[in-house]
């Protein structure tokens, strides 16, 4: 579940603290170990897999979008190596569903503060989502994995675009905090637009080999955020609205598409789309 409420900003911020602390014992552990190497499997050609869901599925209603991407690195030795790194990630989602009207982040927080106070230190406001990822380390001949939460946060417009902000942190391992920018783009029919992420390089530990994401999953919308508004005097917690599906449900159901860059110039793409909803109160 989403959470913002502001008790929990401390110990947020103490799990980071933890985080970064046994990160570099557990590296240092894997390297005395064995050092850190390239697997012995070939790599491949990446690909991508791709899932969408909305919740609830009621067709002129709000609804929360959930997205789930995990990359297949290809070629021998399977599961004995890891993708090449991320550079850039392109979404399209349906047209009809439109995230700058939705109601979820009407404040803003910028890049400099996640990298100072991590997501504790953002307006609640800000908030739009949450999820999860693996990031992926080549350690000793085998796949170092580390669990990583994902905040998704509004962020200051960019050339008149709304631009988000995903920040990937672990608690464990990998010393890496990863921010992701991206803007909402236009996008050609049947999509109605793209969300565009830039993936910065960043090193699992120095001189070593740079961070790769496995899995992507996210949650977009209101299941558990909580926004605050001042109502007189008072300050008044409430949920944010969701993203509002259309009236009519395109020919085919929701289509989403992502396309993915790597570093090395490799690239791979995945479709998906969400089935029609059943109309309100149609009999099965």
């Amino acid at each position: 579940m989403l959470v913002r409420q502001a008790v929990l900003a401390a110990g947020r911020r103490g799990a980071f603290m933890r985080w970064a602390i046994n990160a570099a014992a557990a590296l240092t552990a894997a390297m005395l170990a064995g050092g850190v190497c390239l697997p012995a499997g070939a790599a491949g050609v990446p690909t991508v897999g791709l899932r969408a869901g909305l919740h609830p599925e009621h067709l002129g209603h709000t609804t929360t979008v959930t997205l789930d991407m995990r990359i297949d690195p290809g070629g021998e030795g399977a599961g004995e190596v890891v993708p090449p790194p991320l550079t850039e990630v392109s979404l399209r989602y349906p047209a009809g569903l439109d995230i700058t009207l939705s109601g979820l982040g009407i404040d803003t927080c910028s890049a400099a503060t996640l990298e100072f106070a991590g997501p504790p230190g953002c307006p609640a406001d800000s908030w739009m989502g949450e999820g999860e990822a693996v990031a992926e380390l080549p350690i000793h001949h085998a796949p170092f994995r580390e669990d990583a939460k994902v905040a998704i946060l509004r962020g200051p417009e960019a050339d008149g675009h709304l631009a988000m902000l995903f920040y990937l942190y672990g608690e464990t391992a990998v010393r890496a905090q990863i921010i992701l920018q991206s803007q909402l783009l236009p996008a050609a029919r049947p999509f109605g637009g793209q969300l565009d992420l830039r993936v910065p390089l960043v090193p699992g530990i120095p001189e070593g080999p740079d961070v790769s994401v496995g899995e992507l999953s996210f949650v977009l919308g209101p299941p558990g955020l909580t926004y605050y508004e001042r109502v007189h005097d008072r300050v008044v917690p409430y949920t944010p609205n969701g993203i509002r599906l259309p009236e009519r449900c395109p020919r085919g159901g929701f289509a989403f598409a992502l396309a993915l860059s790597f570093l090395g110039g490799e690239r791979a793409a995945a479709k998906t789309a969400v089935p029609c909803p059943r109309r309100a109160g149609r009999r099965r």
